[in-house]
């Protein structure tokens, strides 16, 4: 056989090793560690929560039994009632507009946020919102595990400002 000057190379991985699974391997290592690092704050007495290492204590913390909230609620001409959506209350998100509510009502104002949103729905042309003739800022209280199972009706409300939805005739 005649050689042709071509020289087998030895298949990749067999002569040296991998440089680059060790570096991998130990950044891994330290990820999975980091995520996992949280974790230990379930067993302290006092537990801190600490952005981005958090072991999430919105899931895990101690509820009230009952909860407190205010809201809108709107009924039509039939008495069927509708909770009012926060859009119709303020601007912004749902939080943002959550806390307005509360801080309104908390100020004894919440007459005047009935009036609003009633002038806000008196322009609605879709139902149900163009059927409510009352609109409400309500306190109500919840019992949170309830609730979560289903059973949505509140333990107690307390009406703090009603108002007429006036409509022009057409």
């Amino acid at each position: 056989m005649k050689d042709h000057g071509l020289k087998l190379s030895e298949p990749p991985g067999d002569s040296a090793p991998n440089r680059g699974k060790i570096p991998a391997t130990f950044l891994s290592l330290a990820l999975i560690g980091a995520v996992l690092w949280p974790i230990q704050q379930n067993w302290r007495e006092k537990p801190r929560d600490n952005f981005p290492l958090s072991y999430y204590p919105m899931f895990s913390a101690k509820r009230k039994t009952i909860e407190s909230f205010n809201y809108l609620a709107g009924q039509d001409e039939r008495g069927t009632r509708y909770l009012v959506p926060y859009k119709f209350a303020g601007v912004g998100g749902l939080n943002s507009t959550r806390r307005q509510i509360n801080r309104i009502v908390k100020e004894g104002r919440a007459d005047e946020l009935a009036a609003r949103v009633a002038k806000r729905l008196a322009r609605q042309e879709k139902a149900p919102w163009s059927q409510i003739v009352t609109v409400a800022v309500v306190a109500g209280s919840y019992a949170v595990d309830d609730y979560f199972h289903g059973r949505k009706e509140p333990v107690s409300e307390k009406i703090r400002a009603s108002c007429p939805v006036e409509r022009r005739a057409q």
